[in-house]
């Protein structure tokens, strides 16, 4: 049987109809693994996924990254809805404070799209699995963290037999609430089995505590990091800023200066104004439609400054899954607590 990367690699050139920039995606993340092994006249179906980044490293694919150069443009002009909304954002942040207990409890809320073949030869249909991951992190991040995960039925089917069976699969071969995964680790280090390593000089979330405060150093500092091959300055900036945002460990004063840099960013607009996430209600904010075929949005709520999460919606139909829908969708929700459950 082959290994994992090579198993990645094949799903990568025999998936001709599912759109590149997905696969890409999910191989430059390192956030997809296959869920099960291929069975006769059918192909594996894939997850795209995000993974919620609590541990000490992020890692990602080999051969994925390359070396940078530096200089995000900021035009000047007339403030842009999206700047206005983070900078109002930032200014709010910057007067909330931050509550501390002798844990942060991280809760992330994931719905993740679940590709399934009708005919074992495109993926043309889809199920959103949604999971729940709790981390209870100490104050000395250092210690040991400790952490639940579960997974629950599809909340939305697109396409027939062959997802509703993905989706039913996925789910009875997944932990549950009443019996979730619980583990431990040193400093956040949880196992997690995901591909390759991590590139010289790659932000992980152990990096939080030195990045800058000021928003110039650290849009240089995001900017001469590792990136996907051919993302552009303000494509890098936006994703490393979304990655640590949804991790649920940036403090109040480092959120601060993420809203500012991203309200620099070339391109930076407001893509739903009454964006609706897990009974929550923000400004989603993406950079203009590139090469790809689906867009990352982060959500913000510009009057408390509160990172409310993210969603990725497919810009171009998939088989029965249409354009506009919700691929990947993270609710963060962080509060103080003096105790572990």
């Amino acid at each position: 049987m082959p290994d994992d990367l090579t198993a990645l690699r094949t799903v990568r050139s025999e998936v001709d109809d599912l759109p590149p920039a997905d696969v890409d995606a999910a191989l430059h993340r390192a956030r997809q693994r296959l869920i099960e092994p291929a069975t006769p006249r059918r192909r594996p179906r894939l997850r795209l996924r995000r993974p919620v980044l609590l541990g000490a490293a992020v890692v990602v694919t080999a051969g994925a990254l390359v070396g940078t150069g530096i200089g995000v443009t900021h035009l000047p002009g007339p403030e842009s809805a999206a700047a206005a909304t983070l900078h109002d954002a930032a200014r709010a942040a910057s007067a909330s404070g931050g509550a501390t207990g002798t844990y942060r409890q991280v809760t992330v809320r994931e719905l993740a799209m679940g590709y399934a073949t009708s005919d074992g030869e495109h993926y043309d249909e889809g199920y959103l699995f949604p999971t729940t991951t709790v981390t209870w992190v100490p104050r000395d991040v250092t210690g040991t963290w400790t952490q639940e995960a579960w997974s629950e039925r599809a909340t939305t089917i697109y396409g027939g037999r062959a997802a509703r069976d993905a989706a039913r699969q996925d789910y009875d071969a997944s932990a549950h609430r009443d019996d979730p995964v619980r583990s431990e680790a040193t400093g956040g280090a949880f196992g997690n089995g995901e591909l390759g390593g991590t590139p010289a000089g790659t932000l992980t979330p152990a990096d939080i505590t030195g990045l800058p405060r000021t928003t110039e150093a650290l849009v240089r500092r995001i900017e001469a990091a590792p990136r996907a091959k051919g993302a552009t300055d303000a494509e890098q900036v936006f994703e490393t800023v979304a990655d640590m945002l949804r991790t649920g460990l940036v403090p109040t004063d480092l959120r601060v200066t993420m809203y500012d840099a991203l309200a620099g960013l070339s391109g930076i607009v407001v893509t739903d104004d009454q964006a609706s996430l897990d009974g929550r209600h923000g400004t989603a904010i993406g950079l203009e439609a590139g090469r790809g075929t689906d867009r990352r949005e982060v959500i913000v709520d510009r009057t408390s400054g509160d990172y409310l999460g993210e969603r990725t919606l497919q810009t171009r139909r998939t088989g029965s899954i249409p354009a506009g829908a919700v691929i990947d969708s993270v609710s963060v929700r962080v509060a103080p607590v003096d105790r572990l459950p």
